[in-house]
């Protein structure tokens, strides 16, 4: 169980370094233990994952059940938070960057919770009626974009990654989420509707 001082600790890590400041990575221990912990920033940001699933399925026709969308939106959410480690373990070692992994992985999952924040702040906005529609759009893709460059600057930090290096990554992270989100909507069947 991670305590509320680790659990702050790390998220303030996570802070300076969406600010862009390299010094946010002495925030998170390069070792096993921080590796396998980091992964309670899950649990903390499933609420906010919920809601912001809630949000964007708005206007959707999804062709299951309540119970098989919870076990499928369920296991994506798990398998989300595991397939970008696990590649990245092997370009770690391709790469030479093994030394740093549990470091960089420790800070990538914190920073997620700062993301998710993020796009529900956003979504939240648009949902309530306080952003119209193309305004929605632009800061959506504003926010996208601002955290790709947080994801980017986070392996350049924590894998002394080279600028073709973490583009590279964040491009993978972007492939792997793109085909997990595609594989969850596929077995929902999930239909937006569009203009009422």
């Amino acid at each position: 169980m991670i305590t509320a001082q680790e659990a702050s600790r790390s998220l303030y890590g996570a802070w300076r370094l969406a600010r862009f400041d390299a010094n946010g990575i002495t925030f998170f221990d390069n070792t096993n233990e921080a590796f396998w912990r980091s992964f309670w920033a899950a649990v903390i940001a499933l609420p906010l994952y919920a809601i912001l699933l809630t949000i964007r399925n708005t206007g959707a026709t999804i062709a299951v059940g309540p119970v098989y969308a919870f076990f499928v939106h369920s296991i994506g959410y798990v398998i989300g938070w595991m397939v970008f480690p696990f590649a990245m373990y092997y370009i770690a070692v391709l790469t030479d960057r093994q030394k740093w992994f549990c470091r960089y992985i420790a800070a990538y999952n914190w920073a997620v919770v700062l993301q998710i924040t993020l796009l529900l702040f956003v979504s939240s906005l648009a949902a309530a009626g306080f952003l119209s529609p193309s305004l929605s759009v632009m800061m959506t893709v504003v926010v996208v974009a601002a955290v790709l460059i947080f994801q980017g600057f986070i392996a350049h930090v924590a894998l002394q990654a080279t600028l073709p290096g973490a583009v590279g990554i964040v491009f993978l992270d972007l492939a792997l989420s793109i085909m997990v989100d595609g594989w969850s909507n596929r077995l929902l069947g999930l239909q937006r509707v569009v203009g009422g």
